[in-house]
C-alpha cells in the first residue's frame, strides 16, 4: 500500500483554512471522509497540538496528532490515521497512551483510524 504521497488538500468547507497538507494517502481519504461526515462540523490538520510522550529509550518526545475534529453534538475529538500494519508498534501505543491521557485531561476523545476506503 503506497500511503507516503504528500499533496494539498484545496478548498475543505469545514476547515478553517483554505487549503491542509496531506504527509499520506490515508491522511488524503480521512480529509474526504470528514468533509463527507454530516456529524462533523470542523475539522482541521494544522491545530497546533503536540502532546509529549515517552520513547521505549526513555527520551521525551512530542508528538502531532493528526487532526482535531469538531462534531455537531459538541464532542471534540483527536484523530489518528495509521496504516493498520503499524498499529502494534511501540511507538504507536506509547503515543496512543499520552493522547488519550492529554485528551481526558481536556473531555475530548481520542480515536486511531484506519482508512480503507
Amino acid at each position: 500500500m503506497a500511503i507516503s504521497k504528500h499533496g494539498d488538500f484545496w478548498n475543505p468547507t469545514k476547515s478553517p483554512w483554505n487549503y491542509e497538507q496531506y504527509q499520506s494517502d490515508l491522511e488524503r481519504k480521512m480529509m474526504v471522509r470528514l468533509e463527507s461526515d454530516p456529524h462533523v462540523v470542523k475539522w482541521m490538520k494544522r491545530h497546533g497540538i503536540t502532546i509529549p510522550w515517552i520513547d521505549t529509550q526513555k527520551h521525551q518526545r512530542r508528538y502531532v496528532p493528526d487532526f482535531l475534529v469538531e462534531y455537531a453534538d459538541g464532542r471534540k475529538a483527536i484523530i489518528e490515521v495509521k496504516d493498520p500494519t503499524k498499529l502494534d508498534s511501540d511507538d504507536v501505543k506509547r503515543k496512543r497512551k499520552a493522547a488519550e491521557i492529554w485528551c481526558r485531561q481536556r473531555h475530548m476523545e481520542y480515536e486511531i483510524k484506519t482508512v480503507d476506503k
